[in-house]
């Protein structure tokens, strides 16, 4: 009866991985509901996904709110140029272009341009997590991540989206999925990480 209740049991193991899981998608949530504070939340959610569920180094409240209040002021400001940019995509084409027979290329274009923004954000804010530099140096070395390693951003991005979308439209998942996509991004990044660390 005494191994029942061992923390390393075949059972409580996973149950206590799952909690994590949960208890760090509620937090990215919560700290996401302010919209200029997604980003620090982002990179705090990948920060605490790694350190926390994946090498148990720490636990996850406190892994999460250290690097949170650590990428904070660099977070914000790194989310209201995303939000630019992606106001930007959604919007030029309804202002540059009134020739209802070009849509469809707008369109595409549009859909195309937004999943590429998706792409750069995927490196973005776990790159913040990780190094140390200034805005536009982190912007600059998201965007050649990106594209140097677009094999491993198309999976990332179209796993965002979904999780994204999935979250907003049945609010369920937002209970589990944002730390899933980051566990399983995780997998693809932490790879290149380590050959600049």
């Amino acid at each position: 009866m005494r191994s029942f209740f061992n923390a390393e049991n075949w059972l409580w193991k996973p149950l206590g991985a799952l909690g994590d899981v949960v208890v760090l998608s509620l937090l990215w949530t919560v700290f996401s509901v302010p919209v200029v504070t997604i980003g620090p939340a982002s990179a705090a959610l990948y920060d605490a996904a790694v350190h926390s569920i994946r090498r148990r180094e720490d636990t996850v409240i406190a892994r999460f709110l250290t690097a949170f209040r650590r990428e904070v002021k660099q977070g914000i400001v790194t989310t209201l140029l995303a939000l630019a940019a992606g106001a930007l995509i959604f919007f030029a084409p309804l202002l540059v272009f009134n020739r209802q027979d070009a849509w469809p290329f707008i369109f595409a274009a549009w859909w195309l341009l937004g999943f590429f923004l998706l792409c750069v954000l995927c490196w973005l804010f776990p790159a913040l997590s990780r190094f140390t530099m200034g805005t536009g140096p982190l912007l600059s070395a998201s965007l050649r991540l990106a594209f140097g390693h677009i094999l491993r951003s198309v999976p990332m991005a179209a796993l965002w989206a979904v999780t994204l979308w999935a979250g907003l439209r049945f609010i369920a998942p937002f209970f589990v999925c944002p730390a899933l996509a980051a566990l399983l991004c995780s997998r693809l990044i932490e790879p290149i990480f380590k050959k600049y660390e």
